[in-house]
């Protein structure tokens, strides 16, 4: 039974990964900008290519002691 329930999660998780990344695909293709939060900025720049902006450092807490 926990086999089966892993195999149905997993299947869907790639389900949800396939589906955005169609969805980033089709914003591209639309010439628009996609966001991936804690990685910066997807930018169409020119025919078929992309250019990833990295997300800045805010200042936050994270990883800091």
């Amino acid at each position: 039974m926990e086999l089966a329930r892993r195999q149905e999660g997993s299947a869907e998780s790639a389900d949800e990964l396939a589906r955005a990344v169609e969805s980033i695909l089709k914003r591209l293709k639309r010439g628009q900008a996609v966001s991936l939060p804690g990685v910066g900025r997807l930018v169409p720049d020119g025919r078929r290519q992309v250019r990833l902006e990295p997300a800045g450092k805010q200042g936050g807490r994270r990883g800091q002691r």
